[in-house]
């Protein structure tokens, strides 16, 4: 995935956290925080893409449904893997297209955790570069 998909995606998780604290009222901690990740990437309609990188690099319905067959064969580690993988390679979209497509409510909840642990270290080494 390019670095800019990346950083759009880290910008918008930061302002759904920015609102998920509002909503709260209160601070929260590191720990508390990686919680709140988990929620703002359960909770999304939609991440934010731009219609040139959706064009250019996110997967269609059709391709998401392809993949997501190639995948149930697999290994359960294996298809979280494959996951995060199209995350950071394609986009945020794609990779939660292929997970519901999968249509198997742990394998998502467990991608939920997973990729929310990933974008908490993305999220905090941004904010270290700032």
């Amino acid at each position: 995935m390019p670095q800019e998909q990346i950083h759009e995606e880290i910008k918008w998780l930061e302002s759904q956290l920015e609102a998920k604290k509002k909503e709260l009222g209160e601070r929260v901690g590191g720990q508390e925080e990686r919680e709140m990740v988990k929620e703002v990437l359960r909770e999304a309609p939609e991440p934010p893409s731009s219609p040139a990188s959706t064009s250019q690099a996110g997967l269609s319905d059709e391709e998401a449904s392809r993949k997501a067959d190639e995948l149930k064969e697999k290994e359960h580690s294996h298809i979280i893997e494959e996951l995060v993988k199209i995350a950071f390679s394609k986009n945020l979209l794609s990779a939660l297209k292929v997970a519901n497509s999968l249509r198997n409510p742990h394998l998502l909840d467990e991608f939920h955790d997973t990729l929310a642990d990933h974008y908490y270290q993305k999220l905090l080494e941004a904010r270290k570069l700032k």
